[in-house]
């Protein structure tokens, strides 16, 4: 037997539902960045990590199916990124954990001393880097430096270059050729790269 709502409650109903979901959206346009920069700053999550947390937290919290028990919806949204970046860092460190425990059971431990031939090696490798850089077009240099050794996504260095998203990719993947081949190495496959 279905529970129907005279017409006074269902008014009632459907302006909590869109009170709801507009402070939602004022608390998401007010917040989001300053969530993701919490996230950044305190579990050292990189800007995509960060921005994935914050957004989950958002629909966690848009999925509650009592906004009203809720006292402080703020303190709420921190907790649960919070609690999500914890649960993400543990997963991570697991991870790593079991990679390692993999290598050292199949024999395959990285040897990373530090002997007088490797540190010479990586010097000339990243003098020859940085020779290559240098040689590079400015554009090129600048989509490289601000993805790969700043860290900035695609997105905010072609906020900063002022130029398409595309148009970083493409002098990323440029660079990164240029700089293997000065290296005498082959370029990676597209997989084994980092966007």
């Amino acid at each position: 037997m279905a529970v129907s709502l005279d017409r006074t409650k269902k008014r009632d109903a459907e302006a909590l539902c869109i009170g709801y979901n507009d402070s939602l959206r004022k608390l998401y346009d007010g917040c989001f960045d300053s969530l993701v920069g919490y996230l950044r700053a305190h579990f050292r999550s990189c800007p995509h990590q960060a921005e994935e947390i914050a957004h989950n937290a958002f629909e966690r919290m848009a999925a509650h199916k009592k906004p009203g028990t809720v006292d402080n919806i703020r303190a709420f949204l921190w907790r649960t990124a919070r609690n999500m970046a914890l649960s993400d860092l543990r997963s991570r460190r697991v991870a790593q954990r079991y990679l390692i425990e993999s290598r050292q059971a199949l024999g395959q431990e990285d040897d990373h001393s530090l002997t007088p031939e490797r540190i010479l090696s990586g010097k000339e490798q990243v003098a020859i880097a940085v020779s290559c850089l240098r040689a590079m077009p400015e554009q090129r240099r600048r989509a490289f430096i601000l993805t790969r050794i700043e860290g900035l996504s695609h997105a905010e260095a072609s906020e900063t270059l002022g130029v398409s998203r595309p148009a970083v990719s493409k002098h990323v993947a440029r660079a990164a050729a240029d700089i293997y081949a000065a290296l005498g190495e082959d370029t990676p496959n597209p997989e084994e790269r980092d966007g």
